[in-house]
């Protein structure tokens, strides 16, 4: 799909004078997101999440018919037992906050390389007939 000028990129509109509630919506939505926020908030959803399905596991299934244990081969001393609550929801909170990290970082990023592209597409189209003027 390609825009009406031939590129691959779609048409963009400008808006020269755009009102003080669209800046703060375009602020916000391409402002960086928290790397340790996002890490934070993804490490204490890990670890209620593991220890949640320990707990449930060690009440509800002592047969170990749902193979928790298989989390041991990753996560050091994780065992299904009451103790293995406590050492799941450790490892599941690193866990948790180095993938909001990356998850953090890496958006950052992608959006970061994206402007810088617009700016870049912007420059050298504002600069296009740089020559005819001279």
């Amino acid at each position: 799909m390609t825009g009406a000028s031939g590129s691959w990129l779609p048409e963009v509109t400008v808006m020269t004078n755009p009102t003080p509630d669209v800046e703060r919506q375009l602020v916000l939505a391409f402002a960086p997101l928290d790397k340790r926020a996002l890490g934070l908030a993804f490490g204490a959803a890990f670890s209620l999440l593991i220890a949640g399905m320990t707990v449930v596991s060690v009440l509800l299934d002592p047969a170990g018919a749902f193979p928790l244990s298989l989390l041991g081969q990753y996560f050091y001393g994780y065992q299904v037992t009451p103790a293995g609550i406590l050492v799941g929801a450790v490892w599941g909170f690193v866990t948790g906050f180095f993938w909001g990290w990356f998850a953090a970082f890496a958006r950052n990023f992608v959006l970061a390389v994206w402007l810088m592209s617009l700016r870049i597409r912007s420059d050298f189209d504002d600069s296009r007939d740089f020559l005819d003027h001279i």
